[in-house]
């Protein structure tokens, strides 16, 4: 029998993958990561690099015209969209946003990737 645990989060998350940078703040460090679901609270993400617990990020949306100039493991890179059957949580998107990391860990299926996941940071209303 498949016993299925449910989910204990408080706010419901959109599992939507999608292409962006994340950087260091302050830092040009600029790398592309895989955001694989997310809210407006926080997200989780995949990395090609280990990010410190506490250290601040700057994850920013991609135009078309920049694909070319990361290193993306993806072939195709997500780029975001929103439909109307997409869940409330899926219009928590920011394009830009600045977090603070509270894990990240080896992904078990990959062992070179990195499961981050961030609070989001609320700097103005």
């Amino acid at each position: 029998m498949d016993h299925q645990t449910p989910d204990r989060r408080m706010q419901q998350r959109c599992a939507k993958d999608v292409s962006m940078t994340c950087s260091h703040l302050n830092q040009k460090d600029e790398r592309m990561v895989t955001i694989r679901n997310y809210n407006d609270k926080g997200l989780y993400f995949e990395s090609d690099e280990a990010l410190l617990v506490d250290s601040f990020i700057v994850l920013r949306a991609v135009g078309v015209h920049e694909m070319g100039n990361f290193g993306s493991r993806a072939e195709h890179p997500f780029l975001f969209s929103i439909e109307n059957s997409d869940p409330g949580a899926c219009r928590g998107y920011r394009s830009h946003t600045v977090a603070r990391v509270v894990r990240c860990e080896k992904v078990n299926v990959d062992p070179t990737r990195f499961g981050v996941g961030a609070k989001s940071l609320i700097l103005s209303e």
